[in-house]
């Protein structure tokens, strides 16, 4: 008998003013308190890296402000104004895109670099696996011809198996059927209970 596949979905990742657009929208839901996506986070490394420097980089500007030629300060202040809201905007939207976990399919988010959309009846569990996969956003795993990543950056710490496999379509890296997607979660504990809790919809096989 032939192996069942099932198709997921695999968003691209935008340009750069797209990027840009992403930063600015998360960053202004954050300062009008618009309530967040539910949903486990990632990425936590790069957020508690980047929002220390982004409150340096303030200081920072002041300094080096003081120390530069008046006629010059306003150029410095405008690339610094965008130097700041930029850092801040990648948190925000690192922070206001987690993961997704519903009955019909399991959206594994980079915050700004394209997702992974699998179907829930295809996800089995989740798993932790420490490993680097050079890249960024959704990419294929070298070595492992059944293997995906999807993370903002190379660090991974979680796999999640399939069963069957879920066909996803890299564009110019190819397609794949994966059985495994490698990602970031902020605890795997935490997306494993979502996995448990929220099952396949009705009429889908069970996870097991």
């Amino acid at each position: 008998m032939a192996t069942e596949r099932v198709t997921g979905a695999v968003t691209a990742r935008p340009t750069g003013l797209g990027i840009a657009g992403v930063w600015m929208g998360s960053l202004a839901a954050v300062l009008v308190r618009r309530p967040p996506v539910p949903g486990p986070r990632h990425s936590a490394g790069l957020r508690h890296l980047l929002l220390p420097l982004a409150v340096m980089e303030i200081v920072t500007a002041f300094l080096v402000s003081s120390m530069l030629p008046p006629a010059v300060r306003p150029a410095h202040a405008v690339l610094e104004v965008l130097l700041v809201l930029a850092g801040f905007g990648l948190v925000a939207a690192l922070l206001r895109h987690p993961h997704e976990v519903d009955a019909e399919r399991v959206v594994l988010r980079t915050g700004f670099l394209g997702d992974v959309t699998l179907p829930r009846a295809a996800v089995r569990t989740a798993s932790s696996a420490i490993r680097t996969v050079p890249g960024r956003g959704p990419r294929p795993v070298p070595g492992e011809a059944d293997a995906v990543a999807c993370s903002v950056d190379s660090s991974l710490n979680a796999a999640v198996h399939l069963d069957p496999p879920v066909r996803l379509d890299l564009g110019a890296a190819g397609v794949v059927n994966a059985t495994t997607v490698y990602t970031s979660v902020d605890s795997l504990p935490a997306f494993s209970a979502a996995l448990r809790t929220v099952g396949p919809a009705p009429g889908h096989p069970a996870e097991t």
